[in-house]
């Protein structure tokens, strides 16, 4: 009898350990693990919503949106954005120009002496003047320049407009800062945005 009761005795034991265990299964909540962050970011992105501490990837490469530039002249506006990346500081222009966006890469030439009067020779390629003007700006993040101002500008292309250059005086200096171009499309770059949703 008393071996009965003692068998009795553990497999109610057993089951209330049991059922404890279960009961605590479904009440414990899940710890949170980490968290994916770009799991927000939208299939498609827009150019004209980049902005300072965006990752763009270029080639394979990242680069992050160090400052961001709004220029504007006439009506128009655009942006620069400073790309920092392994390879690197390069400009991204971003223009809607009449419902046509453009996006060019440029690459600072340095210690050149060239100035934008009639033709420019650029690695035995001549580039003629496209347009010229002078823009208001206004910057944000890291860009080297004042926060507001104005800046001169003369772009030129090459005759097949393949070859692109770009000369840019930022107030106060008085000196052309020279870059070389080249026209990307959206589907060359990826974009996250630092704030998911924009």
């Amino acid at each position: 009898m008393t071996e009965s009761l003692l068998v009795l005795l553990l497999l109610v034991a057993a089951g209330v350990i049991v059922y404890l265990v279960l009961r605590n299964r479904k009440t414990r909540r899940p710890t949170p693990g980490r968290v994916d962050p770009l799991a927000d970011q939208p299939d498609t992105w827009d150019p004209l919503k980049i902005g300072p501490a965006d990752v763009i990837t270029y080639a394979g490469i990242d680069h992050v949106v160090r400052g961001t530039i709004t220029l504007s002249e006439g009506g128009m506006s655009w942006y620069e954005h400073l790309l920092d990346g392994s390879t690197g500081r390069r400009w991204l222009t971003v223009e809607d120009d009449e419902g046509d966006l453009e996006l060019t890469l440029w690459q600072r030439v340095e210690g050149t002496d060239l100035t934008p009067d009639g033709e420019v020779v650029v690695n035995d390629v001549v580039h003629r003047q496209l347009e010229r003007g002078r823009a208001q700006f206004r910057s944000e993040g890291t860009t080297g320049t004042p926060p507001t101002g104005t800046m001169e500008y003369a772009d030129y292309a090459s005759r097949d407009k393949t070859g692109l250059l770009a000369f840019e005086k930022w107030a106060p200096t008085q000196s052309w800062e020279v870059s070389t171009g080249r026209r990307v499309t959206t589907a060359e770059l990826t974009v996250y945005h630092a704030q998911p949703g924009t």
